[in-house]
């Protein structure tokens, strides 16, 4: 599965984020995320980087931590031009 910019996606604990950007990094797909109130009418300034996985014939949504998260928020910021 493949999300486009400014899509609007809900996660499992009924959270909304908005897609701010993509990244295909060794044949991976990563998403910078930006959480958006239930209304989806502002910005909250909680931002995930998320992958999906699939595991068993399902499509999971895996969010990205560590040293992992780091190098590619790092890609992100620069592609962004985010400081």
């Amino acid at each position: 599965m493949i999300f486009a910019k400014k899509e609007v996606i809900e996660l499992s604990g009924g959270e909304k984020y908005i897609v701010v950007d993509s990244l295909n990094e060794d044949n991976i797909w990563y998403y910078y995320i930006c959480e958006v109130n239930k209304d989806e009418t502002k910005l909250e300034d909680n931002f995930k980087i998320i992958t999906t996985v699939s595991e068993n014939g399902n499509l999971f949504i895996k969010t990205i931590k560590g040293d992992k998260y780091t190098t590619i928020e790092k890609i992100f910021k620069e592609k962004l031009q985010i400081d």
